[in-house]
């Protein structure tokens, strides 16, 4: 069971220092972890406690195997879109930047912005969906954060959306259905946020 750890203003606290904010959170048990807790492993981020765990157990070989697979089935299920987003960050009150998702999978999407996002943030989306559904406070985490030209090239981790994992998978699998005999290739170059 995933579990995070939240205050008053919905920021993930770490779950071992309760007054440390989570600067991540545990890609195996989705706590919260501050700067002191985060451990980077097969280019995942993990509490401490898991990350012990993963190396008695001899399992970091398994789960690079695993996130390798999980990496090329994301490419096969990714359907491209152009959605506005609005993403609020972890930790900066008042702090919304306007987006623009270009791609989505099961696992989460792909998005350009105007404004940089620090890797390992906590962010939350805001977007419609083009088959009308309205999706609020998606949780993510940005595992990829990269300037190309004047705007941000951004990768967000899907975490903690149960509630929400179905409308997106229903979404990419309509969308796949549709699009399987066409290119689902989109020109964006002239497009301007």
């Amino acid at each position: 069971m995933i579990a995070n750890y939240h205050n008053e203003d919905n920021l993930i606290k770490c779950s071992k220092h309760s007054s440390n904010e989570a600067v991540t959170v545990c890609s195996m048990c989705g706590k919260g972890a501050c700067k002191e807790c985060k451990v980077r492993l097969v280019g995942r981020n993990y509490c401490q406690s898991c990350a012990d765990d993963l190396v008695k157990k001899g399992a970091i070989v398994s789960l690079k195997k695993l996130y390798d697979v999980l990496k090329e089935k994301r490419k096969k299920h990714r359907v491209h879109v152009l959605v506005p987003a609005v993403i609020s960050v972890a930790g900066e009150k008042a702090a919304t930047y306007k987006s623009l998702i270009h791609n989505i999978s099961a696992s989460g999407v792909g998005v350009i912005s105007d404004k940089p996002v620090d890797l390992n943030s906590i962010a939350f989306l805001n977007f419609k969906l083009p088959n009308g559904s309205v999706l609020k406070d998606v949780q993510g985490g940005v595992i990829r954060s990269e300037k190309i030209g004047v705007k941000y090239s951004l990768g967000i981790l899907f975490m903690n959306i149960p509630e929400k994992q179905k409308l997106i998978d229903n979404f990419i699998f309509d969308a796949k259905k549709h699009t399987d005999s066409e290119s689902t290739a989109i020109d964006m170059s002239n497009f301007v946020m």
